[in-house]
């Protein structure tokens, strides 16, 4: 077997196995662009060092290629070694304030990754009924409430006492979902240090937004399912860029 014919192999593995689990989706779409980039980057050297301008091309190209790959290796390594740290109840201290951040809100109630998020928001609870809960989330076109009505509802459900709870019942994403919590705390002036509460893959990108933001933050996270860990953290790259990228325009008042 030729070097090319392993290397096409190889390569096809992760494209094989993104598209069983998740069928033509943003994070499949992702791993094959990836993989053909990949292959490029490996096997066309030979044929672009013919001359010097092609030469030239394919340094470019490997340069963006280099910066790519480390980023994103990066960005997972911070992400994957963030939940590991905050999955816990017992790490936390000294939170006067909770932020749980929206996610789906089916039809026939809320789903399964806003559920996980919810039960680990009232673990902490359970720790500490003093705490302020702010729900965020808006209502999506597909979403027949919004989104922060359902948590509310869910926790009330669920022993936590509505006198607790705030509802931010505006935001459409994450930066959002933090500006409008961020305005709720200094409107009501809760002090003290903000627990966000979110999903493994996607706490990392809130706490970044609120630490840019001038929000002294810890974080917990609820565990996600593998699959649906990995295709979210493929989204996380070129969310995270974009949501950085307007935090700081938002805090330097660019």
């Amino acid at each position: 077997m030729n070097k090319n014919l392993k290397l096409i192999i190889i390569l096809l593995i992760p494209i094989i196995w993104s598209l069983i689990e998740w069928n033509i989706s943003f994070s499949s779409i992702c791993i094959i662009i990836s993989m053909i980039l990949i292959y490029v980057l490996i096997s066309a050297k030979n044929i672009l060092y013919k001359n010097k301008y092609t030469k030239l091309i394919y340094k470019i190209y490997r340069f963006v290629m280099m910066l790519f790959l480390s980023t994103f290796i990066i960005l997972q390594g911070a992400i994957t070694i963030n939940f590991h740290r905050t999955s816990d109840v017992k790490s936390i201290e000294n939170v006067n304030t909770m932020i749980i951040l929206g996610a789906k809100v089916n039809e026939d109630g809320i789903s399964k990754t806003l559920k996980r998020r919810l039960d680990k928001a009232i673990e902490y609870y359970n720790t500490n009924k003093n705490i302020n809960i702010i729900v965020s989330g808006g209502q999506g076109s597909d979403e027949v409430v919004t989104e922060a009505l359902a948590m509310k509802n869910y926790l009330v459900k669920n022993g936590v006492s509505k006198d607790k709870i705030i509802m931010e019942d505006k935001a459409t994403t994450t930066l959002e979902n933090i500006i409008f919590s961020k305005k709720i705390i200094t409107d009501k002036n809760l002090k003290g240090k903000v627990l966000i509460v979110t999903s493994d893959y996607h706490l990392f990108r809130g706490q970044i937004i609120a630490s840019i933001l001038g929000i002294d933050n810890e974080g917990l996270c609820s565990i996600s399912p593998l699959s649906s860990r990995i295709y979210y953290m493929i989204r996380e790259y070129p969310t995270s860029i974009i949501d950085v990228y307007r935090s700081l325009k938002i805090s330097f008042n660019i």
